[in-house]
């Protein structure tokens, strides 16, 4: 694709995704990348048309140009997907290998391999362009669109089809990159340049869900609240759980402390066991028990919930508000189950105590057995030695 160097730098690697860009205007310079290492190369871009993320990619290539052909495993293949906000346009850019096309006509074959949500809505190209650089090999197509989309998401890369190219997606709003994402064949989707508010709505519906998708902290809550008590002994409760969860998730999605599923998932399901067992033994109305019973296993759930967000991973541009969106989320639904468990199992207890007292009892014995069951089934599914 382009003359190798007399003088190459030595390469040690294989595999290909930058990192780090100083995206001045005249002058980008690439630093060391994953795995592959070469020096510090530097053009002098002109000022044009042409985006700062096409100039960017192109000194890549220029880069890679210097790299002796025995000295890398494979073919190292990089798609570029630029979106720009800005003034109310959105502007698409996509930088391709031609030789990628196979001779298909590039106006016609990059807008069907671009399956692209803007808000969550098809991108429709305006004014679409081709300018393809035949010295490096490569064209560029950019388009339009009215609008300032609150999202953008990719659901495939430019070449699924190979599994040697990776989709590198660099989202801007009004001139600053706010967001980067890489698609393979293997990592297909990408959600990226979302708004605060468009994270926050995101978070607390996944907040929300994960509690009522997810029987074992739903069992979990019910299992603190059946026994009953006055508003303030149930919200005592609830907050002990609300403190202690919050402060593992947050722990957990900072990097400061974790802990692995095998040892997470069967504590959990004990302690939803714990709980039920508790309500059936317990003697008087209320007592502290159940407060640090909450306190305490609320640190093991917080870490289940962060491996639910670490299943959908959290906006590097929003981490706050994605994961103070999230917990306002589980807020909610657990509000739901206080609000709707409470007023039942106190009309229940007006109408007929002794009913209302073995409700609660069949009801607790019900937790602890599903506890118990979850707790073998996650044991027998880890490997522990």
């Amino acid at each position: 694709m382009c003359a190798q160097s007399a003088e190459a730098p030595h390469v040690d690697a294989e595999h290909v995704g930058a990192e780090h860009v100083d995206l001045e205007p005249h002058t980008m310079t690439l630093v060391r990348s994953h795995r592959l290492s070469f020096p510090v190369v530097e053009s002098s871009v002109p000022h044009s048309s042409i985006t700062r993320f096409t100039a960017l990619l192109r000194v890549f290539v220029a880069a890679l140009c210097l790299i002796p052909s025995g000295a890398i495993a494979h073919t190292i293949q990089i798609t570029g997907v630029s979106v720009k906000i800005e003034n109310n346009k959105t502007q698409v850019l996509v930088l391709a290998h031609t030789p990628l096309l196979a001779g298909a006509d590039p106006m016609v074959a990059i807008p069907q391999r671009l399956h692209l949500l803007l808000g969550g809505k098809p991108f429709v190209p305006q004014n679409a362009k081709i300018e393809p650089d035949k010295q490096l090999d490569l064209v560029t197509w950019t388009a339009e669109q009215d609008g300032t989309p609150s999202a953008v998401q990719m659901e495939s890369p430019i070449f699924p089809d190979r599994p040697d190219d990776t989709t590198v997606l660099l989202v801007y709003r009004d001139g600053n990159m706010v967001d980067r994402a890489t698609l393979t064949p293997a990592n297909p989707t990408a959600l990226a340049g979302e708004t605060n508010w468009a994270v926050v709505q995101r978070f607390i519906v996944m907040g929300i869900r994960h509690i009522f998708t997810g029987p074992d902290h739903m069992m979990f809550v019910l299992g603190l609240i059946l026994v009953g008590g006055t508003l303030r002994q149930l919200f005592t409760v609830v907050t002990a759980f609300t403190i202690a969860h919050s402060i593992t998730l947050t722990l957990t999605v900072l990097g400061v402390s974790s802990m692995a599923p095998r040892f997470v998932e069967p504590i959990i399901a004990l302690s939803i066991a714990a709980v039920g067992l508790e309500n059936i033994l317990r003697v008087g109305d209320y007592n502290e028990i159940r407060a640090w019973m909450a306190f305490s296993f609320g640190f093991f759930h917080g870490f289940g919930f962060a491996g639910a967000l670490a299943e959908v991973g959290l906006p590097r541009q929003a981490l706050a508000w994605s994961l103070g969106s999230f917990n306002v989320g589980v807020e909610i639904a657990q509000a739901c189950i206080v609000l709707i468990t409470v007023p039942t199992l106190a009309y229940i207890n007006r109408r007929n105590p002794l009913f209302g007292a073995r409700f609660v009892k069949g009801a607790s014995a019900v937790i602890v057995l599903a506890g118990l069951i979850w707790f073998v089934e996650r044991v027998a599914s880890y490997h522990y030695f």
